[in-house]
């Protein structure tokens, strides 16, 4: 497969992306054995590493919701066959990841690292609590990897179903710890009892605002519903989605506020599918293809896949596209010097050779002097964030001030403390939640803002690394430097590297039209997020299951849960007593616990951390392209020594190389044009 100027690729399902993803790791391959021929190490590296990621990359998607609303039974009208066991009582206990095999297996992870093969038919005892035996032994398990010969995993998806999300606290952590692994999560609502309190709770409290774009709703439809009473079941669900949705981003952003504006532009309407899922078991058990589209299943699977390959493989595709681009441009240079450097006459050549290692050694020098600008841009953050540390103390209070004296209390319920000290427990534990998150957001604004004025900076750095390596090209080939001179490459990318980290899309393809001062810097991921969300809520005593900026963060619990609120001893039955008693001992709980974490040494930690991988990254790149050159220069001088000229053989192995390198560059360019194309859609 190709990519010509005629064709437009599609990206619509996940065949037609593995496609586009098995040209690119055959271009990648082709690149790397021109790149080991011509000793471009540092090159055959940075292939490796693309290779890699992509060999274990796979599509997750995670199944979430309530129990009893059909989470089972949808995972298997997804593979066409019931794989996964289902029951109406709460079923499963574990995580239960399914992924292609050729021969049926299952393999159970312990959480003690320890691992056992079971037959399949047995998988319920290990999974399930259809029985007291099943449930303890589910206790022990991380997940059981069940692996089928099913076509649906067979294009590298794997689907994980989780256990329901308020059947006890322990099984709400564990499925919300596997979110961050994922690329989708579909949550699944039962059209009799939509919202819940945990349902509604999972919305309103433990989704950042920013995932929420990534979840997709499924609806449980049962058959006796006309479709009418669907459609009209479906509005009312999608109403109250968007609802929660805009309602805990006009808090967070503020409705008058560009960001918010935003938002609403990016979310969109919510993804909601009614679907009649026990009918579309049975329609792909018996393969009748009417009753499935009836169903809805149809169209859901083909919206699915679309939303897996174009909003999320188009970002994953951009990695070796701009490494194909990158390294066929640095092979073709190469090429270019080596041709060139051994027809030069000696005196030529050696001051050729002398300003190229100049031109190297002075770039190295900028480049010591970049890492520690980015040092002082870590620095200056560090400093932005710390009076909003300190403001933490003060807004928890407030907001736990304002949670305690707004829940309504009932004269009758100070008979049982316990159920009263829970429900305070609740309104609490939401205010610190959204507390602490509002607090991880204007953190992470600022990492973000100077990340991304590093990278603008940088651009200038990336441009001098790109204009020395065209100079040293030019030396050998005896071309006067001009405007129209085609770039060496190494600039783009090293800007489409930098870029790719920060989460930026198409910067390289800017460059290509307009240069560096064209390329667009656009939005940037939420680098960091989940790590200071997460040393927020440890700081005051919050349990993070699992936070992550890609596909949804958990919730956060209170630092004192409604079983430890209900040991404590609460003085007078009057309300108002309890109330002021209750409020006292949950601040100074607060205190204790904020008093006791290093909070801005940890935060500290978690700004340094996206600003050395930013390090990292430029290091990475930059010294790839002069180490290559720099090697390829010494041997071309040791060469030239020995007084070697390249033979026949040799002449015809690199018109080969530049030949198939020239292609697979062209097709990569108008690759990147297109997945930025199908990105600004």
């Amino acid at each position: 497969m190709t990519f010509t100027e005629t064709k437009t690729i599609s990206l619509d399902s996940v065949i037609e992306y593995n496609k586009v993803e098995r040209t690119l790791v055959d271009d990648l391959n082709k690149l790397r054995d021109f790149s080991k021929k011509l000793k471009l190490i540092k090159s055959v590296e940075l292939i490796d590493e693309v290779l890699k990621r992509i060999g274990e990359r796979a599509f997750s998607i995670a199944i979430v919701g309530e129990f009893k609303r059909g989470k089972s039974t949808f995972i298997n009208a997804l593979l066409g066959k019931e794989i996964l066991p289902s029951d109406i009582l709460p079923c499963s206990a574990t995580l239960n990841r399914v992924t292609y095999g050729v021969t049926p297996s299952v393999k159970i992870v312990f959480k003690n690292g320890e691992e056992t093969q079971v037959p399949i038919d047995k998988l319920s005892d290990y999974v399930t609590k259809l029985t007291p035996e099943s449930e303890t032994t589910a206790e022990s398990i991380k997940e059981a990897v069940v692996s089928y010969p099913i076509p649906y995993c067979q294009n590298n998806i794997e689907v994980i179903d989780t256990p329901g999300l308020n059947d006890d606290q322990n099984m709400t952590e564990v499925t919300l710890s596997v979110l961050p692994q994922v690329d989708a999560a579909i949550m699944v609502i039962l059209a009799q009892s939509p919202f819940s309190e945990f349902e509604r709770d999972l919305l309103e409290n433990k989704l950042l605002t920013n995932d929420l774009g990534r979840v997709i709703f499924v609806v449980n439809i049962w058959d006796n519903y006309t479709p009418e009473q669907a459609d009209r079941v479906l509005q009312s669900i999608r109403s109250r989605i968007q609802k929660y949705v805009f309602a805990r981003a006009e808090e967070q952003y503020g409705i008058d506020s560009e960001q918010y504006k935003l938002y609403r532009q990016k979310i969109g309407e919510p993804k909601v599918f009614g679907l009649y899922i026990k009918q579309a078991l049975e329609a792909k058990q018996k393969g009748d293809d009417a009753t499935l589209t009836k169903s809805g299943f149809r169209e859901f699977e083909t919206a699915l896949e679309k939303f897996l390959t174009q909003e999320r493989g188009v970002i994953l595709l951009q990695v070796p596209a701009n490494r194909v681009i990158a390294s066929a441009k640095e092979i073709l240079s190469t090429i270019s010097i080596q041709e060139s450097a051994l027809l030069m006459k000696h005196e030529e050549f050696q001051v050729a050779y002398q300003k190229s290692v100049d031109e190297i050694a002075a770039i190295r020098e900028r480049q010591t002097k970049e890492l520690k600008l980015i040092d002082g841009a870590a620095a200056n953050v560090k400093i932005l964030v710390r009076p909003l540390i300190y403001e933490l103390p003060t807004k928890l209070i407030k907001a736990v001030e304002e949670a305690i004296d707004s829940t309504k209390i009932e004269p009758k319920e100070l008979g049982n403390k316990k159920s009263l000290a829970k429900k305070l427990g609740a309104q609490v534990s939401k205010a610190l939640q959204r507390t602490s998150d509002k607090l991880s957001d204007e953190i992470q604004s600022k990492i973000q803002e100077g990340i991304d004025q590093e990278v603008e900076r940088l651009k200038d750095f990336a441009q001098s690394v790109d204009q020395a390596l065209t100079n040293i090209q030019m030396e050998f080939d005896g071309i006067e430097g001009s405007p129209d001179r085609k770039r060496n490459g190494a600039g783009e990318a090293i800007s489409a590297a930098l870029s790719t980290f920060t989460g930026f899309g198409g910067i390289w393809a800017g460059y290509r039209v307009a240069g560096f001062k064209g390329a667009l810097v656009g939005a940037g991921a939420s680098v960091g997020t989940f790590f200071l969300a997460g040393i927020i809520a440890g700081a005051v005593g919050l349990t993070a299951a699992a936070l992550w900026p890609v596909v949804i963060a958990t919730g956060l619990l209170s630092i004192l849960t409604g079983g430890e609120l209900a040991k404590l001893v609460f003085s007078g039955d009057r309300v108002a007593n309890f109330r002021k008693d209750y409020k006292e001992k949950v601040i100074q709980g607060i205190k204790d616990r904020i008093n006791n974490e290093n909070l801005a040494q940890k935060i500290d930690q978690q700004i340094a951390d996206p600003f050395e991988m930013l390090k990292h990254t430029l290091r990475q790149e930059v010294e790839a392209f002069l180490d290559n050159t720099q090697k390829t220069l010494y041997e071309l001088n040791d060469k030239r020594g020995r007084n070697e000229a390249m033979n026949e053989a040799e002449h015809q192995e690199l018109n080969h190389i530049r030949t198939e390198s020239e292609k697979i560059l062209g097709n990569a360019q108008r690759l990147s044009d297109q997945l930025v194309q199908i990105m600004s859609v």
